[in-house]
């Protein structure tokens, strides 16, 4: 949300996850971390609320706001409040990071955003760009996973392989991405949260009133997330990825060597296009992209072990 005053604009971002590990709030941070740095903030404050089911371990959820509030130390965000209260109507934590600032006056030209979408300039038609994604799809859910069924899956997978799970938690944050694809001239921007990559090429879809003409093969995917999301029978596609971008824009190619050159895995996986039409490439297969499904992360709270 973005509110104009005498002094300049103020935008908020909100973001909510479940689970039960003392790493939870993170993924909630992140993403409006990443939201609130696509405008270019100043002074970045934050809210949390955290409730829990009754019989909780306290010091579970107590831990919980004590990692989010080091995390917000060390990004520079002041947290405005903090609410820690039971819920008997909810059987699994739930952490909600309520992030404000200030916009710089460089982007007042800012288009706005709805569902996650940020136009970054207004244009006639933005149909014929490029889709850059940025990193890989599913990398946040995975973790999330992982860290709410580490047990599980240290049976599953060696000691290493988890290692190199969480190793990609570095990878969630996106300030250098932003910053490239706003120097190239991108159009939009979107990052990929709640229902995954499908859901956000329908979000540009409806945001920026074009078809989406996407290349599956050209999706981006750790093996990692690959192995994970097998064993618990999830669909990476639909799997939150806070941290993954897609881009659009006319210079597709020049954002992808511009990524690639900074170390940031990035490919071209399709164009928007004039019409609605919304589809997926996979070799000679064509399918149509649906409405945005609940996303794959609620699933694991309903599988035991």
């Amino acid at each position: 949300m973005r509110l104009m005053s005498d002094s300049g604009q103020v935008i908020s971002e909100t973001a909510t996850v479940y689970g039960w590990s003392e790493n939870i709030g993170i993924h909630a941070l992140v993403s409006v971390v990443n939201s609130l740095t696509v405008s270019g903030v100043l002074n970045a404050g934050a809210g949390i609320d955290i409730t829990y089911p009754p019989h909780s371990d306290k010091s579970r959820i107590y831990k919980m706001e004590k990692v989010i509030r080091k995390e917000c130390l060390r990004r520079g965000i002041r947290v405005l409040e903090t609410r820690i209260f039971e819920n008997p109507l909810i059987a699994v934590p739930s952490v909600t990071v309520n992030g404000i600032a200030g916009v710089s006056e460089n982007i007042r030209g800012y288009a706005g955003s709805e569902g996650g979408v940020w136009r970054m300039s207004e244009q006639e038609s933005y149909a014929g760009a490029d889709i850059v994604l940025s990193k890989w799809i599913g990398m946040d859910g995975m973790l999330q996973v992982v860290r709410e069924k580490m047990d599980t899956l240290t049976e599953r997978f060696t000691p290493a392989f988890i290692r190199q799970i969480l190793s990609y938690e570095k990878d969630l944050y996106a300030d250098r991405e932003i910053s490239i694809a706003k120097d190239i001239g991108a159009a939009s921007l979107c990052q990929i949260t709640q229902g995954g990559l499908f859901a956000a090429l329908w979000g540009i879809s409806q945001e920026l009133n074009t078809g989406i003409e996407a290349d599956m093969k050209q999706f981006s995917i750790l093996q990692e997330t690959v192995e994970v999301c097998e064993y618990f029978r999830l669909n990476p596609y639909q799997l939150t990825s806070a941290g993954s971008f897609l881009f659009v824009t006319k210079e597709g190619e020049k954002l992808r060597e511009a990524l690639l050159g900074e170390g940031i895995m990035a490919s071209v996986i399709g164009k928007t296009s004039e019409g609605k039409g919304k589809t997926i490439k996979n070799g000679e297969d064509v399918r149509c992209i649906d409405r945005p499904s609940p996303d794959e992360i609620w699933k694991i709270h309903l599988l035991e072990g």
